[in-house]
């Protein structure tokens, strides 16, 4: 995990890239080719860890990254990658990169908003999530929808940092609560309400 130093830098790198990208009107497909490269990356985890080692020398680093990359992302693209690998700042790749996405769904009025469900959200009820936030941030949402059974039914969203539960597992957890709380005071009065 990066710390704030390095969240920081990744920021000024990704905006300079936004800023060249949304100049030459390729910003969209820069973003594509940055996601495509994180998979990538995902796949090929020995290229991230030798594009990130300072035990490389940034003239390496810059040889490997023209013969794996040169005619198969854009100019853009692999021009940025190379300042980067220059200023010896490739292992905050992926920051850079959560950063580029950031500041595009800014510029185009989007936000991420993060769904989780016990089932598979139905066309009805994505569209119904989108609407809620939509007017509640007065942004268009980018809907990252994940499955998690243990959620027992219901719907958990998060936008930004705000964060709405309203999933069966959560209603449990604030029942059972509300039990103890109940049970500690009655306890604490010396009463009981059970019948013998």
């Amino acid at each position: 995990m990066a710390n704030d130093r390095e969240l920081s830098i990744a920021g000024v790198y990704s905006k300079a890239m936004l800023d060249l990208a949304e100049q030459q009107g390729a910003s969209d497909s820069l973003l594509e080719e940055l996601q495509g490269l994180v998979e990538y990356l995902d796949r090929n985890p020995e290229l991230e860890r030798f594009l990130a080692s300072p035990l490389v020398e940034d003239e390496d680093r810059g040889r490997v990254l023209e013969k794996a990359f040169r005619g198969k992302t854009s100019d853009l693209l692999l021009d940025s990658l190379q300042v980067i690998n220059r200023k010896g700042r490739l292992g905050l790749l992926r920051g850079i990169v959560e950063s580029y996405s950031a500041g595009h769904r800014e510029l185009r009025g989007l936000v991420e908003t993060r769904v989780r469900t016990a089932v598979p959200l139905t066309e009805a009820l994505r569209a119904r999530v989108r609407d809620a936030v939509a007017r509640h941030t007065g942004r268009t949402p980018v809907l990252v929808e994940t499955v998690d059974p243990s959620l027992l039914g219901g719907i958990v969203i998060q936008v930004g940092d705000e964060k709405i539960d309203g999933s069966v597992a959560q209603k449990l957890r604030e029942l059972g609560r509300a039990l103890e709380l109940r049970a500690s005071q009655e306890i604490v009065r010396s009463r009981s309400y059970v019948q013998q």
